[in-house]
């Protein structure tokens, strides 16, 4: 960036920043909702400048705040823009809402100060080239094998959700949808992304790269013909990310040229035109539409259903179940462990019989978007219907503003670590980076812990140790060969 330029976004950061502490200080002394909606805006423009400042270390950051913008707080600002007015929640939830939202940005941002300035002091210890470079090319070996092994079990699966689709509407095949498959293929299927998040942290070619995220995107393009478009979007998102990371790490080949970003600059509002349209073409209604901005702007709006989530939230919160163990945060992990086979064995509990909306889900789980659903929408919820989560409620319900605020900080530290990950030579930590970056942009409207959920299964470390065990038995075996022959 030129001095001249950088001195421009330097200047509107500060401003941006000035602005929004202006804007609250007035919300304090008038408190007009409009005036705290303005300090929430003002705060995700100051830290989307920011991020453009070091964006090597602060992509995530940016691509989660755009994710907090579109589906947390796009729709009541629209709202504000339509009709100057809110009207759709008393003013205590929208007081909340907009709160919560700014306590969680300010801890991200301040958690990505403390990492890059933490980070960046911590030098990669060296290893032995030759020997490690030959780990690597079993590693990617092995990976691309059990990836393509059971890539087909994967797409079997998705063709199942799909024959079931075509029988029926699309909140019922969320309410009724049971795959009828061996559980071993379920297994199986799992397994494909997982070696294909260790295949890419070996930092395969670029022709390669894009070959196997193809096949990866192409496969969730099925989930559009069921009518999902988020595991589609979220693999793009995954393969964009992907391509940025290597981009930086990559001294052989640009990854990020002409052609990539003009495809980037073309492909995205191509892409959020279509989507936006897929949201009538589901349920059989006309495009009634003036203009291609229009529908740009109603796709936006109907993304931000999640503000919903927060001001429900905050409206029905004593009327949440009380259970002796109740933990929204970290729900998905203690079911899996509670209710799983450690607890069945170990503590006598018993299994969730229903994998779909249910009573027993409801009121029993610790899934904040199964509770919260039941609670405001009654039947509508076991008829297939959801209001989904939001990460910020989870850490709220369970610790409070403090907990939210301080939960977000290390995640704007975790989000510095995992991109540091990339431009490593490490493979293991680089690979669960991308597990986790394949649900992190979700998270706003999503759980906290569905990112990471993968890494305290054995699924996952079972396969990982079996990639890298068989690597390992392989280079040893290559090694010993070569040595006998006298060529080292």
């Amino acid at each position: 960036m030129p001095d001249s330029l950088r001195k421009l976004h330097a200047v509107l950061t500060t401003f941006c920043y000035g602005l929004a502490i202006v804007f609250y200080l007035i919300y304090l002394n008038n408190n007009h909702l409009e005036t705290l909606l303005y300090t929430v805006v003002m705060v995700f423009i100051a830290h989307t400048l920011f991020c453009f400042h070091n964006l090597k270390y602060q992509l995530i950051h940016i691509l989660f705040y755009m994710t907090i913008f579109v589906f947390l707080f796009s729709r009541p600002f629209i709202d504000y823009l339509r009709i100057g007015s809110f009207e759709t929640y008393q003013q205590d939830a929208y007081v909340f809402t907009f709160n919560v939202i700014l306590v969680s940005l300010i801890g991200l941002w301040l958690g990505g100060m403390i990492g890059v300035r933490y980070f960046s002091r911590k030098k990669e210890k060296p290893v032995n080239e030759n020997s490690y470079a030959r780990l690597i090319l079993q590693v990617r070996r092995v990976s691309l094998t059990v990836f393509l092994f059971t890539y087909p079990f994967y797409v079997l699966r998705l063709v199942e959700r799909l024959m079931f689709r075509l029988q029926t509407t699309y909140y019922g095949y969320y309410a009724n949808f049971t795959s009828k498959l061996p559980y071993f293929t379920y297994l199986l299927s799992a397994f494909m992304f997982y070696a294909l998040c260790v295949y890419l942290a070996t930092k395969p070619s670029k022709k390669v790269s894009i070959f196997m995220l193809g096949l990866y995107v192409a496969a969730n393009m099925i989930h559009l013909v069921i009518g999902t478009r988020n595991p589609f979007i979220l693999s793009l998102l995954f393969a964009f990310v992907y391509f940025f990371m290597r981009h930086y790490s990559d001294k052989k080949e640009v990854w990020l040229g002409r052609r990539e970003k003009i495809a980037l600059g073309v492909g995205t509002p191509v892409l959020m035109l279509a989507m936006g349209a897929m949201n009538y073409v589901r349920d059989g209604a006309k495009l009634k539409f003036d203009s291609i901005f229009a529908l740009l702007v109603d796709f936006i709006y109907k993304q931000g259903t999640s503000f919903g989530v927060l001001a429900r939230g905050y409206l029905y919160r004593s009327s949440l179940p009380i259970r002796e163990m109740r933990n929204f945060t970290f729900g998905p992990i203690i079911d899996y462990f509670y209710r799983g086979s450690i607890g069945m064995n170990v503590l006598g509990t018993k299994a969730f019989k229903a994998t779909t909306n249910s009573i027993e889900l409801a009121l029993e789980s610790n899934s904040y978007a199964h509770n919260i659903s039941y609670i405001v929408l009654k039947q509508d919820y076991l008829a297939g219907h959801g209001i989904g989560g939001s990460y910020i409620m989870e850490m709220y319900t369970d610790y409070g503003m403090l907990g939210l605020f301080l939960l977000s900080i290390l995640m704007g530290i975790g989000f510095i670590f995992m991109i540091k990950s990339a431009y490593k030579s490490g493979v293991l930590l680089f690979s669960i980076t991308l597990l986790i970056l394949n649900n992190l942009f979700f998270m706003p409207r999503g759980g906290f812990t569905e990112s990471f959920f993968n890494l305290v299964t054995l699924q996952y470390w079972g396969i990982v140790f079996v990639i890298f065990f068989a690597a390992t038995l392989i280079e040893r075996k290559v090694k010993y060969t070569v040595n006998n022959k006298g060529d080292i």
